[in-house]
């Protein structure tokens, strides 16, 4: 009886490991905290999910931007596309590796993601309703922002439902290009570092889609 006792709860043990790994991103908006680290050395030290986004940042010369030592400071938002999102472009694109991504188009890719001057957190963003017409992809409330590559973003926030109940849920983010007219989900957010604030766009994110 112990022995199966012991087996159950080792058998328990080893699920609860493998179900919760350093590669999932959960859509749930939770915060993730603070990291007493530059934004460079946090991208660095998760190779799984930044890895592609730290060679696109080399190749773009802003490795500056996320040390903190770049005209942006310490102070801006970062809407991060993860590894499997540049994969997905590269995939779609031909390509093989970051490389092959003109230098341009990832400065762009990474300054269209960089909201400078101000720190914005998850309960700092206004609250707004998506748009029902195709044709209009901006809905109401939200808030219309300039990134550092002049692309201009409609982002808001909406408390999604929980177990039938409207705006019971967690409080997620969402970007709208109007030039696309794709929205963009954030999947993790509040990352705060030392030198500025990262939101992990979710792995369906792709580049572009700004």
């Amino acid at each position: 009886m112990k022995k199966i006792i012991f087996l159950v709860a080792l058998s328990l043990a080893i699920l609860s490991l493998g179900s919760c790994t350093q590669y999932n991103f959960d859509d749930t908006g939770v915060a993730n905290g603070k990291h007493e680290t530059t934004m460079w050395d946090y991208f660095k030290g998760d190779k799984y999910n930044w890895q592609l986004l730290c060679e696109m940042a080399e190749r773009a010369d802003l490795v500056s931007v996320f040390q903190g030592t770049s005209q942006y400071g310490k102070n801006f938002t970062f809407f991060g596309p993860t590894s499997n999102s540049i994969r997905r472009y590269l995939y779609a694109n031909g390509m093989d590796k970051v490389s092959d991504i003109p230098v341009a188009d990832c400065k762009k890719f990474i300054l269209d993601c960089l909201l400078p001057g101000k720190r914005v957190m998850l309960d700092d963003f206004k609250e707004g309703v998506k748009s029902t017409d195709p044709s209009t992809p901006v809905g109401k409330g939200g808030e219309m922002l300039t990134m550092a590559s002049g692309k201009q973003l409609w982002v808001y926030s909406f408390r999604e439902s929980y177990n039938g109940v409207a705006h019971a849920g967690p409080l997620q983010i969402y970007l709208v290009s109007p030039s696309t007219t794709k929205t963009s989900h954030v999947a993790s957010c509040n990352i705060e570092t030392l030198t500025g604030v990262v939101h992990s766009l979710d792995y369906n994110f792709t580049l572009g889609d700004f």
